[in-house]
């Protein structure tokens, strides 16, 4: 049985646009690095202050939940989804770091199909949270995150499979294989959101 949606409860589904927004604006700014990492400190800089906005998203969430006495779903699966969130953020965070202090001028391709699919995902997931309230169309949209995050999969092994050609030297293995699975990552917690939102579905829709 779904709850009553009240005016404070409304303030959920704004939180959760919010932070829908914050990590598309993360996605979009590890693009501009790695379009252009001869500006690396910048671009990444910029990302730095994206991750903390999403930590006080986080935050405020989470402050919100232990005050409302009524939720428009259970706790758990609105700390889960705050949390999951933020852990995508805190992936692209860690991705612009290594870049940025590694010294990167050029981006294995691989890199940037990994990015252009997380963000189809992200943009999935913002139409995913504007739909929450109502309960819409989430199916179709939860279907299409697990289908991006299969092609993220293949791209991923098919990374490996080259890092450990023999192709390129040790370090820059080493180098590389942290950045694409911080990246794999990134992709994984995303379709941890479809998956919440699954559940939320078979609960309450």
């Amino acid at each position: 049985m779904r709850f009553k949606i009240t005016p404070s409860n409304r303030e959920f589904f704004q939180d959760f646009t919010a932070v829908a927004q914050n990590l598309i604006d993360a996605v979009d700014r590890l693009g501009e690095l790695l379009a252009d990492t001869q500006n690396a400190a910048s671009r990444y800089a910029a990302i730095k202050g994206i991750e903390r906005r999403g930590d006080d998203l986080t935050e405020q969430i989470l402050q919100r939940l232990h005050s409302s006495f009524v939720t428009p779903f259970d706790r758990e699966d609105i700390h889960n989804l705050a949390e999951t969130i933020d852990d995508v953020v805190d992936k692209i965070h860690h991705v612009s770091q290594m870049i940025a202090l590694t010294g990167i001028v050029e981006v294995i391709p691989e890199l940037h199909e990994q990015i252009a699919v997380l963000a189809l995902m992200v943009g999935e997931v913002k139409e995913l949270f504007s739909r929450l309230e109502n309960m819409r169309g989430l199916r179709e949209i939860v279907e299409r995150l697990g289908q991006l995050e299969r092609e993220g999969d293949e791209i991923y092994r098919r990374t490996l499979a080259r890092l450990f050609s023999g192709e390129l030297e040790v370090l820059e293995v080493l180098k590389w294989k942290d950045i694409i699975e911080s990246m794999e990552d990134a992709l994984d917690r995303t379709e941890d959101v479809a998956r919440i939102v699954s559940s939320l579905v078979v609960k309450y829709a």
